[in-house]
């Protein structure tokens, strides 16, 4: 006989799976014809970029390509200090047997380490260390059981937890051409060095059927202004795009993640040498849910019969969410900067920075680097150096994450370097994101039919000893019995709380 339930279907998120893949990528950057001999290379900073995915039996075929920022010497009397920015394709392979969708993978990219040597004054040689994070993130419908309809046989085992429902996932590109106004009191440019975007100050704002999505592309523009000097100034790039939803509703909740996939800034002579072009193609991935705090049946037997039936056990991710972290370092460095010189540039490499779960706490801790360029004041030379910076700290793990599924990485860095004759005081603030997936082990039920048991096969009378894993429920799901009788025969005031080797008497 086939027993009668009433179910509510969720769709929810599979655990989070998150891998890493590094790949070294080796490219020659040719030095155009059209600009003098490299003498020695001063600085090289690369930014990879992901532009697409193909999926093919637990294979991700990254395609993409990385723009290059090169500082060089030049064999120039006029003009001495050069800047080359130029971008170069690749393609690599990521073998992985969870890769089954592209729906439902995001491949990121970020440089770990780069070599580059000059082999001749036309061509630098340069070998990049990229990690491709892959994270997988699959959806699955669970049809969860609210409870059983007359049938005061069975034995429930009732549980509540808070759900993210989703409604609905989306990924889109936003992508424009837009030309940029340095601010009035900077110096024309008249050739870019260095290129360091950012995305920051991202809102949402939702409507009917469609959501609007805003932001801000922060580009450090390092450049040879047109007294040949050598400027910084910060560019903003105000970004914006509708996107068009069906299942938005006045309860839904929204996670949106951004990366940019595609940047490139140029000069646009057209208009004059202050106005910057600015070409960019920017992912974003929505993921639309409604958080809901529902009560369900996690297991059930009856007294009486035996109750066969088709289960489909998953782990899912029944809630997430971010808490942010900040590490603070701040430090003064003696007698690095060279006589007569300022600094120029600056930034802060925390790719070898690894965050870790170490016991009940998260721990991070490595070597930041500093990176500086200076200018002497009489001669224009420029020179790089770099600083090791330690970075050594521990959260504790709250008890809410202990049975979590936890990536952590860095969101942003704040950044303020302070010359001080040869010295630099240094002000750092990493801002360390921390996802926690609450995972749960779920069962879908279907097909629930009973079969008739002998219950003289089972004792009316035993003394059973508490093992290791063992619960009241369990207890009275073995012997055909409720929850209540044994609680109650055994006076047990807390029957959450019982002992390894503990008898229990069981009486049907």
């Amino acid at each position: 006989m086939n027993i009668s339930t009433n179910n509510m279907k969720l769709n929810l998120n599979k655990s989070k799976i998150i891998d890493k893949d590094e790949k070294w990528i080796e490219q020659d950057i040719i030095v155009p014809d059209n600009m003098p001999d490299a003498i020695k290379i001063i600085s090289i900073s690369s930014m990879p970029y992901v532009n697409d995915v193909e999926i093919n039996n637990g294979r991700a075929k990254i395609v993409g390509k990385i723009n290059y920022s090169v500082i060089y010497r030049a064999n120039d009397e006029e003009m001495n200090i050069r800047g080359l920015n130029t971008s170069y394709p690749y393609t690599v392979n990521i073998e992985n047997s969870n890769i089954k969708n592209k729906e439902d993978v995001i491949v990121n990219s970020n440089l770990k380490n780069i070599i580059y040597s000059l082999p001749n004054e036309r061509k630098i040689a340069i070998k990049n260390e990229i990690s491709f994070e892959i994270n997988i993130s699959e959806k699955v419908e669970v049809d969860i059981i609210k409870d059983f309809q007359k049938c005061d046989d069975i034995e429930c085992n009732k549980c509540k937890n808070s759900f993210n429902n989703i409604k609905e996932r989306k990924r889109s590109i936003i992508s424009s051409s837009e030309d940029v106004m340095l601010p009035k009191d900077a110096s024309a440019v008249y050739e870019i060095l260095k290129i360091c975007p950012k995305i920051k100050d991202t809102e949402y704002k939702e409507s009917y059927n469609k959501i609007m999505l805003k932001g801000v592309i922060e580009i450090c523009l390092m450049y040879i202004g047109e007294n040949r000097n050598i400027c910084n100034e910060i560019v903003d790039v105000p970004f914006s795009s509708m996107v068009e939803l069906e299942n938005i509703s006045d309860n839904s909740q929204f996670k949106i993640d951004y990366c940019i996939r595609d940047l490139n800034v140029k000069i646009n002579p057209d208009i004059d040498q202050k106005t910057l072009n600015v070409d960019y193609k920017i992912e974003n991935n929505i993921i639309v849910f409604e958080k809901e705090e529902i009560e369900y049946i996690e297991d059930f037997y009856s007294k009486s019969r035996d109750l066969k039936y088709d289960v489909n056990d998953v782990n899912i991710s029944a809630n997430e969410y971010d808490v942010e972290k900040e590490i603070n370092i701040t430090e003064t460095i003696s007698d690095i900067i060279p006589e007569n010189s300022r600094i120029v540039e600056y930034n802060l490499d925390t790719a070898n920075v690894m965050p870790v779960l170490e016991n009940n706490d998260i721990k991070i801790s490595g070597i930041a680097k500093l990176n500086l360029i200076t200018q002497d004041r009489d001669t224009g030379e420029l020179e790089s150096k770099t600083v090791d910076l330690m970075v050594d700290q521990v959260f504790p793990l709250e008890d809410a994450w202990k049975n979590s599924n936890i990536s952590i990485k860095v969101k942003d860095i704040r950044l303020n370097v302070t010359q001080n004759g040869n010295n630099v005081d240094i002000k750092v603030t990493i801002y360390v994101n921390i996802n926690i997936e609450n995972i749960i082990g779920i069962s879908s039920v279907q097909k629930i039919e009973d079969v008739p048991i002998d219950l003289k096969n089972i004792s009316s009378i035993n003394i059973y000893v508490v093992k290791p894993g063992d619960s009241i429920w369990k207890i009275a799901k073995k012997y055909k019995t409720s929850m209540d009788n044994i609680i109650k025969t055994n006076k047990l005031e807390n029957p959450n709380l019982i002992d390894v080797g503990q008898k229990i008497l069981v009486i049907r």
